[in-house]
């Protein structure tokens, strides 16, 4: 697999721009998938909408690894999505450590 991804890919006069992603989850194309997300960018931000699952299944962390590893791909700085717990909605974002500009270090000195 790809360590890194294009947002933009040039053909001719055309620039193409990745601005959604479905996502199944399969372990190869064609066959029945158990879950499918879609995938929202804006920016440096992607947000993790619409996961549904065949047979009401939680979505894992081992599960948002994966979709963490992808947007780590696309050099995206954030991922948001919502959580359903006990009927509540909570959103979450979580910034790729990995994509971060590193803070400068500021000394004072006398």
């Amino acid at each position: 697999m790809n360590r890194t991804a294009s947002r933009f890919t040039q053909v001719g006069d055309w620039i193409f721009e990745v601005k959604m992603v479905r996502a199944l989850k399969v372990s190869r194309y064609g066959e029945p998938y158990t879950a499918t997300a879609n995938l929202t960018a804006n920016g440096d931000q992607i947000y993790i909408d619409t996961q549904m699952t065949r047979e009401g299944q939680d979505f894992t962390r081992k599960d948002f690894m994966a979709f963490y590893k992808f947007c780590q791909m696309l050099n995206m700085k954030s991922v948001s999505y919502d959580k359903i717990k006990q009927g509540q909605r909570y959103s979450r974002t979580v910034e790729i450590a990995e994509n971060q500009q590193p803070k400068p270090i500021v000394r004072l000195v006398r």
